[in-house]
């Protein structure tokens, strides 16, 4: 996210506005400032489902930006989204969570394409 702004050169983004601005679903209904909450009343789950669809946001807004500067073709960006999204249709009954999230990024991308040199294969069924 620090290299996005340049250090601090701009205005910072959230995490939840960068992944807005790729099609990424960003939150799914918890905030960073719930977490002690949900901690103290022992939802670690639920805290653990926050904290890895997080890292699923910035993971894929990684991605888009090492293609962005170059440091990996489209075909090999691609290749991570549709390996991405596999494994997440794959976990998502041992996982609900990731179900959520690949059906909220299969949703976002009628607008804005998840791959940037081809359509994907297709993605995982949405009922499960």
């Amino acid at each position: 996210m620090e290299a996005m702004a340049e250090y601090g050169a701009c205005a910072r983004l959230t995490l939840e506005e960068a992944a807005g601005l790729v099609a990424l679903p960003g939150k799914l209904g918890e905030h960073g400032s719930q977490v002690a909450a949900m901690v103290a009343r022992g939802e670690i789950g639920r805290v653990r489902a926050y904290c890895e669809t997080d890292c699923l946001n910035l993971f894929v807004l990684y991605l888009r930006w090492a293609h962005l500067t170059g440091k990996t073709s489209p075909e090999a960006h691609d290749a991570a989204v549709d390996g991405l999204i596999w494994y997440l249709g794959a976990e998502r009954l041992a996982r609900p969570h990731l179900g959520v999230f690949v059906d909220a990024w299969r949703r976002a991308t009628e607008s804005r394409p998840a791959f940037v040199s081809r359509p994907p294969r297709s993605w995982p069924d949405v009922a499960g």
